[in-house]
């Protein structure tokens, strides 16, 4: 069998590997960079501008890119010696000068929705969002983007270019590799909760099913029917998870928000996005826990 025949296929609804990100997030930046100093290249006459607070601007976004850079190279394989011989300083300085951008990186990487709730004029507000850094939350729409810049580039300089110059070179996960990720992503919510949020763990093993069952259309024999057998119980998994979601909810609702607070301090010790903390609803009278995703109490509770 040849090694194109032992291929993964890879879908559509695939994230791409963290490689493709990196490559991606490298990518925007290098565009925002290059129509930022083309700016430069016109010479209006009568046109007042500061080329100095400019070109300060320039290099803080060339430092960004530097950063983006880096992370592409760490994703590779890199380590800090390697990185700080192709930087003339050592692999401490290396470390210590991007440390805090590997961080964010892999932080955002391993849960780059995360979801959190203000109270602000209006009431009750939430707010989900996603870490990932340079257009890679939307990573189809930016590299189809992306795709087009590079083309009128090159077709206004008289080069010839591939069709999708960009998207064309990122890759998807196959089945196997989202399943290592999947797997990497369970364990980093078990280290961040004592008692992880019920529906964080619906949702991965949900996603889990779905893999297996592909790796099971895939195969065959024994590994065909071993995978089978897992996305059954990825599946019972998920669903007792969303029956304690449920639970939850349903116990929230009969709760104070002190006997909430209680209950939440006993299960869920560890933080998440900072301490404990629950949000007034002055429409409804209820509370709101960040962290277990839930109403507090009915609607007449403190009525």
């Amino acid at each position: 069998m040849s090694m194109e025949d032992k291929t993964e296929p890879t879908y559509e609804d695939a994230p791409y590997t963290e490689l493709a990100l990196a490559q991606l997030a490298l990518a925007a930046t290098a565009q925002e960079l290059a129509d930022f100093l083309m700016e430069f290249v016109v010479v209006w006459r009568g046109w007042h501008r500061r080329p100095v607070e400019d070109a300060a601007r320039f290099v803080r976004r060339a430092q960004e890119f530097l950063d983006r850079a880096v992370i592409v190279e760490k994703v590779s394989g890199a380590s800090w010696e390697d990185i700080g011989d192709t930087l003339e300083i050592t692999r401490q300085s290396a470390h210590a000068k991007f440390r805090q951008v590997a961080e964010e990186w892999e932080a955002a990487v391993k849960r780059p929705i995360v979801t959190d709730e203000i109270y602000g004029i209006g009431g009750l507000q939430t707010r989900t969002y996603n870490r990932m850094p340079a257009g890679t939350a939307t990573p189809d729409e930016t590299a189809a983007y992306l795709d087009k810049w590079a083309i009128a580039h090159a077709q206004a300089d008289g080069r010839d270019i591939e069709e999708r110059p960009v998207s064309g070179g990122l890759v998807r996960m196959d089945a196997l590799t989202e399943l290592l990720t999947l797997h990497n992503r369970t364990a980093a919510v078990l280290d961040e909760f004592a008692a992880p949020p019920p529906h964080l763990l619906a949702e991965i093993y949900e996603r889990e099913a779905v893999l297996l069952d592909r790796v099971a259309a895939g195969g065959s024999g024994r590994s065909a029917r071993d995978a089978k057998k897992r996305a059954a119980e990825a599946r019972e998994r998920a669903a007792t998870h969303r029956a304690q979601d449920a639970h939850t909810k349903s116990i929230a609702e009969t709760q104070t928000p002190d006997q909430h607070a209680i209950e939440h301090e006993r299960r869920w010790p560890k933080e998440i996005w900072g301490p404990y903390r629950v949000f007034p609803d002055l429409a409804t009278a209820r509370d709101w826990c960040a962290h277990c995703n839930v109403w507090i109490g009915t609607e007449t509770s403190r009525s």
